[in-house]
């Protein structure tokens, strides 16, 4: 039998998942729930579970800062969360299970069904480990950006896109504020990191953290977080497909 704990702060949903898990997977024991980092903190203490099944996004902090402060651990981690380009990408790369809102039945049985394959396997540190260390640098990491009225610094996570304007390149930022910096656009594709941003077309390069939806069609184009509608050029698109498997 494996003793989980479910962390989410939404009630219901820990309840629907309590469900799931008694209805579909019954070599797991739900040992308790908690719906915030103090809570959660306790019942790990007290019950040493087997596995987690952790919300991203809790009050007064997220599932990383709870991870944070228990490392290293000795538990299997199943992440829940709605859908995040960044963060199912970091999930997968680092070998570590989640689950889309709303869970999907099929999914749980495969989460569980790996989870315990991989029970007494003592690699999750190095996983969470390299998890966290990518949450922190896309939390962290800044840039330069130098206009004629000086330099500015900005968080890289903020950028929602790039836009070129000659010798100068226009960013937009998630507070939705715009600064004209210095530098063609060809220079802030080379300083910002590949993972998270992709040159859709010879005018934008756009943060894949950002996007809210592709339109398909002859070249397509995408929504922005805030609104702008991008354009994708034929000879981009390819490239920018493949970059969500579309």
């Amino acid at each position: 039998m494996i003793t989980c704990i479910i962390v989410d702060d939404e009630p219901r949903n820990i309840s629907i998942l309590s469900k799931m898990i008694h209805l579909y997977c019954p070599q797991v024991h739900v040992a308790g729930s908690a719906t915030n980092i103090a809570d959660a903190l306790g019942l790990i203490h007290e019950h040493s579970p087997q596995l987690l099944f952790l919300d991203i996004e809790m009050p007064r902090g997220n599932a990383f800062d709870l991870l944070k402060q228990i490392m290293p651990v000795n538990f299997e981690v199943i992440f829940v969360t709605a859908f995040d380009t960044y963060a199912v990408k970091a999930f997968r790369y680092n070998a570590l299970d989640y689950l889309l809102k709303p869970v999907d039945i099929e999914e749980l049985k495969q989460s569980i069904q790996k989870v315990s394959t991989r029970l007494g396997i003592q690699d999750i540190n190095t996983r969470l480990d390299n998890l966290l260390q990518q949450v922190r640098e896309k939390e962290t990491s800044r840039i330069v950006l130098r206009t004629q009225q000086g330099a500015f610094f900005h968080t890289i996570a903020d950028i929602i896109l790039c836009e070129a304007d000659g010798a100068y390149t226009r960013f937009e930022f998630v507070n939705g504020k715009s600064l004209l910096v210095t530098g063609n656009l060809k220079k802030y594709e080379t300083a910002l990191p590949a993972r998270d941003f992709c040159r859709i077309h010879d005018t934008y390069l756009v943060n894949l953290n950002h996007i809210v939806r592709h339109h398909p069609g002859k070249s397509g184009y995408v929504e922005m977080i805030n609104g702008r509608t991008v354009e994708i050029s034929l000879r981009r698109k390819a490239e920018f497909l493949s970059r969500f498997r579309l």
